[in-house]
């Protein structure tokens, strides 16, 4: 990733990426290439602008399925597929980013839910 800005890095095939405070992840859009499918991006690397909207939903592990996790690898010997991983928490990250700043939508299962904060650097 080659960085634009102190919170903007350019990956391969159009993807902006930045770091989210929110979710503690990276979040990457894809810019230009289909104005159907992409995000606009106003160009700007130090205050930029997406729309629409930034849906990330993912799955992990809470506590109890890690233990699980591991109380299976120490009982069978091997390590869970991915189809037996017990991914039981589900959590959303719902976003505009605009002039720089995140505004984190109410469906937002995280703690900066309906509020706007700047970007992070990138250290």
């Amino acid at each position: 990733m080659a960085a634009l800005s102190k919170i903007l890095r350019n990956a391969e095939g159009n993807i902006l990426n930045f770091k989210c405070p929110g979710c503690n992840m990276v979040h990457g859009i894809r810019y230009g290439t289909d104005p159907q499918k992409d995000w606009y991006w106003n160009g700007d690397a130090e205050k930029p602008t997406f729309h629409p909207s930034i849906l990330v939903e993912y799955e992990h592990m809470s506590i109890e399925g890690s233990n699980r996790s591991r109380a299976f690898y120490k009982e069978h010997g091997r390590y869970l597929t991915r189809e037996e991983l017990p991914y039981d928490l589900k959590d959303i990250c719902h976003s505009f980013v605009t002039n720089g700043r995140i505004q984190f939508l109410s469906d937002c299962t995280h703690a900066l839910a309906n509020q706007t904060v700047d970007l992070p650097e990138w250290t």
